[in-house]
């Protein structure tokens, strides 16, 4: 499913028990459960969002670039790829919220427990 994200710039990381991820056109990408960040050189980085450590810089240096990719698979999993060639994913976790996006107009999809995915499409 592709999330309609491409264009998008990132003007904000914020951390809290989640990774909210706030775009040019009012988007939130709210990343809830462990995740990878993929940088263009060197290795991925698995990290906890209510503790991402080290990755937390890396994170806060996708503000300013711009989503080139951003779909949902048929599993629940969580693809978003930058023009940097940094790349995040977010795999379903089996009791809990995965991810979400929210935008204007009320439109969301929500990682369920498990991978189901659920859609609204605003008013």
């Amino acid at each position: 499913m592709n999330l309609d994200l491409q264009g998008q710039t990132v003007v904000r990381v914020c951390f809290d028990y989640a990774v909210r991820i706030l775009t040019s056109r009012n988007w939130e990408m709210i990343i809830e459960t462990e995740a990878v960040l993929h940088p263009p050189v060197g290795e991925p980085a698995a990290f906890d969002p209510e503790s991402p450590g080290a990755t937390a810089a890396h994170l806060v240096g996708l503000a300013r670039d711009v989503i080139t990719e951003a779909g949902a698979g048929d599993a629940g999993d969580l693809v978003v790829g930058f023009a940097s060639g940094t790349r995040l994913t977010v795999r379903p976790d089996p009791d809990y919220e995965a991810w979400e996006t929210a935008g204007p107009g009320g439109r969301r999809v929500i990682c369920m427990p498990g991978g189901e995915l659920a859609v609204w499409s605003g008013g």
